[in-house]
């Protein structure tokens, strides 16, 4: 990507930036399912069959906070985890773009610096 013109750069920059517009509702997080035992002793869990749960797990000002997931939201909840990584990794594509763009400037422009010294040493010598 490095000898990009900032034209071919600016498209594909602009491409990933529409693809955002496909994305559905996104969720910040991971989900899990649990496996718990309630303590009564004549319930399924005691003899080994353990209730399950699905939760959703992310950090909050640096502490893992969960929040229960409903069965019939999973696979909602699951869809949406998805479609927040696909988010993350266009960011990072946009922002690599947008970064290898300002390089391509300033490379172009100290070039255009370069030329003019050089043209005008050319004209002083005529």
């Amino acid at each position: 990507m490095d000898n990009l013109s900032i034209g071919i750069l600016e498209k594909r920059r602009d491409a990933k930036i529409k693809q955002l517009r496909e994305l559905g509702p996104v969720l910040q997080g991971s989900i899990t399912t649990l496996k718990t035992t309630c303590g009564k002793s004549n319930c399924k869990c005691a003899r080994g069959e353990k209730h399950t749960s699905t939760v959703l797990s992310k950090k909050v000002n640096g502490k893992t906070k969960s929040l229960y997931i409903p069965t019939d939201m999973v696979v909602d909840a699951k869809k949406w985890v998805q479609e927040n990584k696909k988010l993350r990794k266009l960011q990072k594509e946009i922002s690599d773009y947008s970064e290898q763009i300002l390089r391509q400037y300033v490379k172009s422009k100290r070039a255009k610096q370069e030329n003019l010294k050089l043209q005008s040493l050319v004209v002083s010598k005529k």
